[in-house]
């Protein structure tokens, strides 16, 4: 694991404590480019159900680069991205994922495998090769956010 990425997913830590402040979820993304932060995302699923972090991450570097096929970029998380996510990682062409906790129950990697789905490749016009996918990266400090929310019991 390179320091840049523990650097990042540090960063994803943090503004998922910035959630957990804000009586959400607690998860945070980010989208960087080799060693540029692009984008980040707080979940705010209080407000509407689909801001994800992921989603508003991916969003935020849309709008920062002026386009959708983000490849080449790294989507940093604090947890497994959640199907609706993983769905959108693919149609933005993130060329890799790093998270930290594994989602057991909700995981669009381990549990629906949508982001190493290679039918979905097939369908080049929307979807992208499926992304380097990295999991468990300060899985521990991840977890310690996760420790003071109800979400926790799912997350053992």
């Amino acid at each position: 694991m390179e320091e840049l990425d523990l650097n990042f997913m540090q960063q994803c830590i943090n503004l998922s404590r910035k959630a957990v402040e804000k009586g959400d979820a607690p998860f945070g993304s980010l989208v960087a480019k080799a060693d540029q932060l692009i984008a980040v995302g707080v979940n705010d699923k209080n407000k509407k159900v689909s801001d994800h972090a992921e989603i508003l991450a991916l969003h935020h570097a849309h709008l920062e680069l002026g386009t959708s096929d983000l490849r080449g970029c790294t989507l940093y998380t604090s947890c497994e991205p959640c199907p609706m996510c993983s769905f959108m990682i693919r149609e933005y062409k993130i060329s890799r994922v790093v998270f930290g906790i594994k989602s057991p129950h909700m995981g669009g990697s381990s549990k629906w495998p949508i982001l190493k789905d290679e039918g979905l490749t097939r369908l080049g016009m929307i979807f992208s090769q499926a992304p380097e996918v990295i999991g468990g990266v300060m899985e521990k400090e991840a977890l310690e956010v996760m420790r003071n929310t109800p979400l926790h019991q799912y997350f053992k």
